[in-house]
């Protein structure tokens, strides 16, 4: 990164949800960029060739105009899946589902052929990042997740598909909160993934950490299978099975972390991975 326009630059990799295909620890590169956007920050951070430099301009003209400059913008990257650019700026909900229709039409009338751009851009409320990437309490999100897993097992197939994700969900925050705590790793790249939460859990070195990593992988995978694989029926009482396992996963956690007499954790937000001014 060059330049006077980036305040904060924050690299991490992260673990997405699994394609299609079923696999489950697909790679991501994810770039932050805060302060005042120029056009070399944002190409040298996607690598963009000719035809994303022509979708980076039309979305820095379009918040330009609109008198939206964009705060922070967010670049992902990864094998199998489209390059993403997200501008955050200052608005309502509203306005920002305007600008992003705007910049979708400047990006349309740039590119005539049928297929995509090779960039999708959008406009995103600041708020968003706010909320997704500040420190929080997670034990209230936690709860709601558990309970939403269990309603779900009321519902058709569909609902106990969901079930299972939430069931996930729940256990892996649980997860992530006690990794915080146990403060392995906290300067490594793999910050915010599935297979960095593991890691975490397995230098504990102990059996307990590594039984807790493992079955966060088992649960993450059956999670994935019921939101990938509709060639089968999904029974309830699968869904039923992995709701439990989630109930009893939680239960160990917390076990351990009292086990463990570990610190309380710190309050405010993360440090910076990294930083360049």
């Amino acid at each position: 990164m060059t330049g006077n326009a980036i305040t904060h630059v924050d690299l991490k990799r992260m673990t997405m949800a699994a394609d299609r295909r079923g696999g489950w620890l697909h790679a991501v590169d994810r770039t932050e960029i805060a302060g005042t956007l120029q056009m070399q920050d944002l190409v040298q951070a996607l690598g963009a060739e000719a035809a994303e430099q022509r979708c980076i301009e039309a979305g820095l003209e379009t918040l330009a105009l609109a008198g939206h400059p964009p705060v922070r913008a967010v670049v992902t990257v990864g094998h199998g899946r489209q390059p993403a650019l997200d501008f955050h700026v200052d608005a309502d909900i509203q306005t920002c589902c305007a600008l992003d229709l705007t910049l979708q039409q400047a990006i349309a009338s740039r590119f005539t052929s049928v297929l995509p751009p090779g960039l999708a851009v959008s406009v995103l409320p600041l708020d968003i990042y706010a909320r997704e990437c500040g420190a929080q309490e997670r034990g209230p999100e936690t709860q709601a997740w558990g309970a939403c897993a269990r309603e779900l097992l009321s519902g058709g197939e569909v609902q106990l598909r969901l079930a299972v994700a939430c069931a996930y969900l729940a256990a892996l925050q649980d997860a992530q909160g006690l990794a915080e705590r146990l403060g392995y790793l906290q300067q490594n790249l793999l910050d915010q993934g599935q297979e960095a939460l593991s890691w975490r859990l397995r230098r504990h070195r102990s059996v307990e950490g590594r039984m807790l990593a493992q079955a966060l992988e088992g649960l993450a995978r059956a999670a994935d299978g019921a939101l990938y694989e509709f060639g089968t029926r999904y029974s309830r009482e699968r869904a039923s099975y992995h709701v439990e396992q989630m109930q009893q996963l939680r239960d160990q956690i917390a076990r351990f972390r009292d086990s463990c007499r570990l610190p309380a954790p710190q309050s405010g937000p993360r440090p910076a991975v990294g930083t360049a001014g």
